[in-house]
């Protein structure tokens, strides 16, 4: 029967208590059913005759599955509770010690569930007396084993816990050092982008002198998205669209027709991405792709679902002539590395921006997973 198999199976540590009636039930009928059966077995050996007997007398069959029943409700406390119990302590352990405490655990169980079950037996009115041999000894040997046993569990239980409290102090040590890095990092964007716009908007002064004005009033917003970013680990990937939404429009108020300017429309998923990681992109598409073309181009800012959440890229049209090598776009101190640097820190990725080249456009892309 395959469920007295896996009787002694609790695969989950200890069953909660709603499940303790249908196990002991399961120890009552287990027993009823085996106790006879074990009952003639032993008995055949100095009475043959009497096995038989067991199944005939009613009083006797009564007698020995009430013996089976105290020995299997014994057995499932010590061996199957305390097997589940310590499949819960254990783990994580090695699996060398995990089999010997095993072995060592579960014949001191099986000794004393035997001894248990003697002592309740001889108690019973059916005239039974057991002689066990030595039996202060085994209990002792048995006590001294379970409390080495617990000893020796608590010593690696306690070397597991520092064990865990070092590798927490580590992670979060990485962390706090990830985060300083970070905010590094996005430390050298701010000016960057900063002396960049202002030049844009002393280009507009002479040519029109209104919108100039307009997006002296527009730096200030984008300022005050900027402090925003320098305090948080990362933002919406919506308020990063629409911070670059407002920064073209200084760049289109620049270039007017020359540029060209598509971006996502509607609502945009879930996703948070490192403030002022979009934008140097852009940026970085319009300096050295829009600005050297005569006719100007176009930058594409397009968010599009992926396996592991949104991919996120920039393009834009370029003289592939004039296009530079992948070492000459990241080099040190550029804003492509800066940006490279903090999504390694952000994603964990080797490399997390992607660069595609086609005929007459270049593309930077990198995924953010959904929130």
């Amino acid at each position: 029967m395959k469920w007295a198999l896996s009787l002694f199976r609790m695969r989950g540590g200890l069953p909660p208590l709603r499940e303790f009636p249908s196990l002991l039930l399961k120890c009552v009928v287990w027993g009823v059913v085996t106790g006879p059966l074990w009952a003639a077995f032993f008995t055949s050996f100095q009475n043959p005759a009497g096995a038989l007997q067991i199944f005939i007398n009613p009083v006797e069959l009564f007698w020995s599955s009430v013996c089976g029943v105290i020995f299997t409700i014994c057995f499932f406390i010590a061996c199957g509770l305390g097997n589940a119990w310590l499949r819960q302590l254990l783990n994580g352990y090695p699996s060398g010690i995990i089999r010997a405490v095993y072995v060592i655990y579960n014949a001191v169980a099986a000794s004393l569930a035997c001894a248990a079950s003697f002592q309740i037996i001889m108690h019973l009115p059916i005239g039974i007396r057991i002689d066990i041999p030595f039996f202060p000894q085994v209990i002792l040997a048995d006590g001294l084993i379970g409390a080495v046993l617990a000893l020796f569990i608590g010593a690696f239980m306690k070397l597991k816990l520092q064990v865990e409290q070092q590798e927490l102090a580590v992670r979060e040590l990485a962390l706090a050092a990830s985060q300083a890095q970070s905010r590094a990092l996005q430390s050298q964007i701010n000016p960057h982008f900063f002396f960049n716009t202002l030049n844009t908007i002393s280009a507009l002064i002479d040519d029109d002198a209104a919108t100039a004005k307009q997006m002296i009033g527009r730096l200030a917003d984008l300022f005050r998205y900027t402090l925003g970013c320098s305090n948080a680990d990362a933002v919406t990937l919506s308020e990063e669209v629409e911070f670059v939404r407002d920064y073209l429009s200084i760049e289109r108020a620049r270039f007017r027709k020359r540029l060209n300017v598509e971006m996502p429309s509607g609502e945009l998923p879930n996703v948070r991405v490192p403030g002022l990681v979009l934008q140097p992109l852009v940026e970085n598409a319009i300096k050295h792709g829009i600005a050297p073309l005569i006719d100007g181009g176009s930058v594409q800012v397009q968010v599009t679902p992926c396996n592991s959440g949104v991919r996120v890229s920039v393009r834009n049209t370029t003289d592939e002539q004039q296009l530079p090598e992948l070492a000459a776009m990241f080099r040190p101190g550029h804003a492509l590395d800066n940006v490279r640097a903090r999504l390694r820190l952000f994603t964990g990725e080797s490399e997390p921006l992607r660069v595609c080249r086609g005929d007459g456009w270049v593309e930077f892309s990198f995924e953010a997973r959904l929130s």
